[in-house]
């Protein structure tokens, strides 16, 4: 199963697999991972990050124009869809969990990237609020 949480909620020795998105810290401890592949571009962040800076982000930013953006990104991104592919094979033998920074789940990198898991079948552990969310990611994939 894949889980999808943010810091400070992860307890990491509670899963078999911890994934990080959009995390730069100075060291990972050895049982978890900082996945770059799935992050969005060092240019597409820095639009995320000035319009919420701006009060400019929000749910339509995110769904018109982030969203299409990073779908972009990934599917043009080989270890992005080769890591999306062990996702969801290995979360239906393992507890993977995908942590980010972000403060709300369903304008976070790690609700785009759940809702293409969604698309390919995966099973991701949320509440039905965030899966009816994403729900409306498959459209892009």
């Amino acid at each position: 199963m894949i889980y999808i949480d943010r810091i400070p909620n992860i307890r990491t020795y509670d899963y078999d697999e911890v994934w990080w998105i959009v995390r730069s810290p100075d060291s990972l401890p050895q049982e978890e991972k900082l996945v770059q592949s799935l992050a969005p571009s060092r240019e597409l962040f820095l639009k995320y990050r000035e319009a919420f800076h701006a009060g400019q982000f929000g749910q339509e930013f995110f769904q018109n124009i982030y969203v299409p953006q990073f779908i972009a990104e990934l599917s043009k991104n080989k270890d992005a869809k080769e890591d999306m592919a062990y996702l969801r094979r290995e979360g239906s033998r393992s507890k993977i969990v995908l942590g980010c920074y972000c403060e709300e789940e369903a304008l976070c990198h790690r609700s785009i990237i759940a809702g293409v898991l969604l698309g390919m079948g995966a099973e991701i552990d949320t509440s039905a609020e965030y899966r009816k969310y994403y729900e409306m990611l498959r459209h892009y994939i």
